[in-house]
């Protein structure tokens, strides 16, 4: 009799375990509880189900310019396709850095991501042109040359060729040298200075060239790097700069402003390939609605809040000897295009054409 009490407990708690796993099982798919997201209102659940959750892979902090625009990437993406599809933020490289990024776009198990142009030079040579130095005059100018249908029409149609889908191109502005050491104002005050650059040899020929010692780093590690003193600067815009406290160890930003690089905020095209039309252009129309919003409200006041900062924190600023460091690095983008193939020489051709309108 005990025998039979107990194979029937037993029973019952299998079935009221494989009750519960039916139960979960059919729940709808959670709403991010990543840093800095906030999907639904605060205690109030989605009334449905999205059909697509799409994870955003960052490699800036959870806080900061990048953030807020992230944020409200998923908002807009939200928004454009009334709660279909929402927009999980992960920030810190929590799902990993750039490459490592990319690559979950190419096999589809990230959705988006938002890098620097020139990051996209690991599958394509055509994206080095976004590395040469004073290609623009500014990030204003750089927005609007790359948004000509010329220069997109190139642009998107290689990015589709490696697997991924541009959404939006943001304005990062004009990457200037913070140092450890001293202003900077000519070639000659960059010798004896390492300053990390991105993962790019003509990023680091340019810096060489301007009178650096190029060190080439993941951006994770730039902040210990300077602490421990293995480099003496590294060059950004203010905003990025400040989103991670390098100001806190670097006292001296000398506006050399050699690159000029925007962002791709882009996605998985295995993934926009799967999904219906209609779905497809509101996520389109929600990256360009974004595309305006970063570039003529977040972006220009964030510089000049966070250049304040900068000054308030006590870092020195100063301008350079601009033509001397154009001058320094002229070799450097003869060499380039000297070596280059047919399909960078065509991009560069078309932004010099193109730039003559902005």
């Amino acid at each position: 009799m005990k025998k039979s009490v107990k194979k029937m407990a037993l029973l019952l708690g299998i079935l009221m375990t494989l009750s519960a796993f039916a139960a979960c099982s059919g729940q709808a798919a959670p709403t991010s509880t990543a840093p800095g997201t906030d999907n639904t209102s605060a205690g109030q659940p989605s009334e449905t189900a999205p059909e697509y959750v799409f994870k955003y892979s960052a490699t800036c902090p959870p806080t900061g310019t990048q953030a807020d625009g992230a944020n409200r990437m998923g908002e807009l993406i939200k928004e454009h396709t009334d709660g279909r599809v929402v927009m999980e933020f992960y920030p810190s490289s929590q799902l990993g850095d750039k490459i490592p990024s990319m690559e979950g776009l190419r096999a589809g198990t990230i959705e988006m991501t938002e890098c620097a142009a020139t990051d996209l030079s690991n599958y394509s040579s055509i994206w080095t042109v976004f590395s040469l130095p004073y290609l623009f005059d500014s990030g204003e100018q750089a927005i609007a040359v790359i948004n000509d249908p010329e220069v997109r029409a190139i642009t998107d149609a290689d990015a589709a060729e490696q697997g991924f889908v541009i959404l939006s191109w943001w304005n990062f502005g004009e990457r200037s040298i913070l140092n450890t050491k001293r202003p900077v104002k000519t070639p000659e005050d960059l010798k004896g200075i390492r300053v990390r650059v991105m993962e790019n040899q003509l990023l680091a020929d340019t810096l060489n060239a301007m009178g650096a010692s190029a060190t080439v780093m993941a951006w994770s590690e730039v902040y210990t790097a300077l602490q421990q003193k293995t480099i003496d600067g590294l060059e950004n815009s203010a905003p990025v700069i400040t989103a991670n406290k390098m100001h806190e160890v670097a006292k001296y930003l000398s506006f050399t402003e050699q690159f000029i690089i925007p962002d791709p905020v882009f996605m998985s095209k295995k993934v926009y390939d799967g999904m219906p039309e209609d779905l497809q252009k509101a996520v389109l129309e929600a990256g360009e609605a974004m595309q305006k919003e970063w570039n003529e409200n977040i972006w220009p006041p964030a510089v000049e809040k966070e250049l304040q900062t900068m000054k308030d924190a006590g870092v020195q600023m100063n301008d350079v000897d601009k033509d001397a460091f154009k001058a320094a690095v002229q070799p450097v983008i003869e060499s380039f295009l000297k070596n280059a193939d047919e399909k960078q020489k065509k991009l560069y051709e078309t932004i010099v054409k193109v730039r003559e309108k902005y």
